[in-house]
């Protein structure tokens, strides 16, 4: 079964080179320019992912971190990877307990080890 991954980035350059690293790796993606967009879609529980890659300043300075605590609450079995130019400066804003399902990833990121990390990711929740 393919994989879904929903990519919520406002920078179509990232967007578009994320979903073909993706696709061309047989993994399944539905692309966001807003965290709006992406709650919206997730509301409508037509296009469910089984990992969502957020950038943290998307509409607003923190926009990725408040919709992850909302998508989280409601949706604790989407694994989550923060794709982000802030790197671990973003880590305090998580409990250790967040280990288990985020990770941060800066930007710019090596394809292999994108790919590593989401297959790790999707691994785990496997597992569960």
């Amino acid at each position: 079964m393919t994989k879904k991954i929903a990519h919520v980035d406002d920078d179509a350059d990232i967007r578009d080179a994320v979903a073909r690293i993706l696709r061309k790796n047989g993994y399944e993606v539905n692309q966001y320019l807003t965290m709006r967009d992406f709650i919206a879609a997730l509301e409508k529980g037509t296009e469910m992912p089984d990992l969502a890659i957020l950038d943290v300043m998307v509409e607003s300075m923190d926009a990725g971190l408040t919709a992850y605590a909302e998508i989280h609450k409601k949706h604790p079995k989407i694994q989550t990877i923060f794709l982000t130019s802030l790197g671990d400066m973003i880590r305090p804003y998580f409990d250790k307990a967040s280990n288990e399902w985020v990770c941060v990833m800066e930007k710019p990121v090596e394809p292999e080890s994108l790919l590593g990390v989401i297959g790790d990711r999707l691994n785990q929740a496997t597992a569960r």
